[in-house]
């Protein structure tokens, strides 16, 4: 997209990661430049290292990783220099967004306070401070009156990930390291926020965009580069790697045209799964018809939920789901899909309603619920790494859930945990590690996991293939309907992923405004020909914006 080549903010001529223990290198000497003014974007299955390559951009590194090499930051040579030092050496120049929000967002401040105490890192005087957050949170699709007075749990995810991003931007940094920046928010908002990406690249920033977002990288990236096991595989101008945007381009298909020349197997890989999701050909059980199911299952009756402000977060809704049925419920962000959702499994108590299941009062408290009442709905959260303790191996806190929930013996509950990770594209070696050396992509399809083999009534799958690149979210769809089957369980799947909608349900509930504003069969609330704009009429009107040309 930029014509000349500008002085780089960013080179690493060669960077490792080692970690205790680990059978081979995070990182196996990557190189990458981010010069001023361009986007540069590194993309490869969950696990590869690009979490890890983000974070080393920064002469950073978690806890239990070394690096090995020489990251030059505006000719200053990060690894060089002392840890006070780094951190000097980035403070104003440089901005990340990391790949779980939460983390970097204050739960015990106001978001306002925040973000104009950031601001002072590069903005002299109140005004002056209140103007830039003011500026970041609009550029970010937020407004400052309506979140400056809020905490971060009283924002939906895709605004905490707004929010975060804004963080990063309030302090006019010149080199971006942003860590998958479009998950949890809706095709509009994605849409939104990759031309600012794009527009903040035009005035000059660098921007290192690590993401699974395919149709983003396309959108606003130069040059891309494919990681594979922590090694460089395959580079070049985007539209080289990864095909241009498709003149056709809708959101039953949001691939890209195909390269010219053949690519590396890891990008061929990527693509093809992108591609088969798009069209619509992964293939897994369909869901029962109305007609096989009995009247057994969980139901949702008037629940609504407010602030103590007496502001509506959600309701009234009602909602069933019988077993073996297959539900999405789709909305803008901040449109109440996960506080409905909370309320189903007693994370939220409502204000109204109850929660039945065969006709069986549930608390509206999970701490309240008993052990089997808890089996009953299963939650996968839409940020998985805090769900997890940290100092304990995965394969032991997945089965866990069966051992304590159904009773089953600890070799019966593991055994059963490992194959439906083997299921969802997890090898059992990664499962004997802890939570800190797994990627968001991996963590994600843990939790998913582990509510899995409760063999609940209701699993309720919030943004689930928000963290995956395209081969694993591809594994995903073809296995949750078999790893559903067996126990009948319905499923509630919330998403903006609108061809994994298409893909896995079969009945569409639509919120706007915390308020139910439209239902009915799959087929007639996302047409197959439907290629974005508006699903609904009159006030149920609901932008569901593509990548594609615009």
């Amino acid at each position: 997209m930029t014509a000349h080549t500008p002085e780089p903010l960013l080179e690493i001529p060669e960077i490792s990661a080692y970690a205790d223990g680990a059978p081979r290198p995070l990182l196996d000497q990557v190189a990458l430049t981010v010069p001023a003014g361009a986007v540069v974007a590194v993309v490869g299955p969950s696990g590869s290292g690009k979490t890890t390559l983000g974070l080393a951009a920064l002469g950073a590194s978690r806890s239990g990783v070394e690096l090995a090499g020489h990251v030059l930051l505006s000719g200053t040579d990060l690894m060089s220099l002392p840890p006070a030092q780094r951190r000097a050496a980035r403070a104003g120049h440089t901005a990340h967004l990391p790949q779980h929000p939460e983390s970097v967002l204050d739960p015990v401040r106001r978001t306002g306070n925040a973000l104009t105490e950031l601001a002072a890192l590069a903005h002299a005087g109140r005004d002056a401070r209140k103007a830039a957050a003011s500026q970041a949170l609009a550029r970010c699709g937020l407004e400052w009156e309506t979140v400056r007075r809020r905490f971060p749990h009283q924002l939906s995810g895709g605004q905490q990930q707004r929010l975060a991003l804004a963080s990063a931007l309030v302090t006019g940094a010149r080199l971006l390291v942003l860590d998958e920046p479009t998950s949890g928010l809706d095709p509009a908002l994605a849409h939104a926020l990759a031309r600012t990406v794009r527009e903040l690249a035009d005035d000059g920033a660098g921007v290192l965009l690590l993401s699974h977002d395919l149709p983003m990288v396309r959108a606003t990236a130069d040059h891309v580069i494919v990681l594979e096991r922590g090694r460089a595989v395959d580079a070049g101008p985007v539209a080289d790697v990864l095909g241009a945007i498709a003149p056709d381009a809708d959101a039953a298909s949001p691939s890209g045209t195909a390269p010219a020349v053949a690519r590396h197997r890891a990008t061929e890989g990527l693509l093809a799964a992108e591609r088969r999701i798009g069209v619509g050909r992964v293939t897994g059980p369909r869901a029962e018809t109305p007609a096989a199911r009995s009247s057994a299952g969980v139901c949702a009756e008037a629940i609504v939920v407010r602030r103590r402000s007496a502001d509506l977060l959600a309701g009234p809704v009602s909602m069933a789901f019988p077993p073996g049925s297959r539900t999405s419920l789709i909305g803008p962000s901040g449109s109440g899909k996960t506080t409905f959702a909370r309320v189903l499994a007693g994370l939220t108590t409502p204000t109204l309603g109850t929660v039945r299941h065969g006709g069986l009062l549930l608390p509206g408290r999970v701490d309240r619920r008993s052990a089997a009442q808890r089996r009953v709905v299963q939650y996968v959260h839409q940020s998985s790494a805090d769900t997890f303790e940290a100092h304990r191996s995965i394969l032991g806190q997945l089965s866990d859930t069966a051992r304590l929930l159904r009773g089953l013996r600890e070799t019966t509950a593991t055994d059963e945990a490992i194959e439906a990770a083997t299921a969802l594209g997890l090898d059992e070696e990664l499962l004997h590690r802890n939570p800190g050396r797994l990627s968001g992509g991996q963590l994600q399809r843990c939790a998913l996991v582990r509510a899995l083999t409760a063999h609940p009534a209701l699993l309720v799958c919030d943004e689930v293939t928000s963290a995956l690149d395209t081969v694993s979210r591809e594994r995903v769809l073809e296995a949750l309907p078999r790893l559903l089957a067996p126990a009948r369980t319905a499923l509630l799947f919330i998403s903006h992923d609108l061809p994994a909608v298409r893909l896995l349900t079969e009945e569409v509930v639509m919120f706007e405004a915390g308020r139910c504003v439209r239902r009915g069969p799959l087929d007639e609330v996302l047409p197959p020909a439907w290629a974005g704009g508006a699903v609904a009429e009159g006030h149920e009107r609901t932008a569901l914006m593509t990548w594609g040309p615009q």
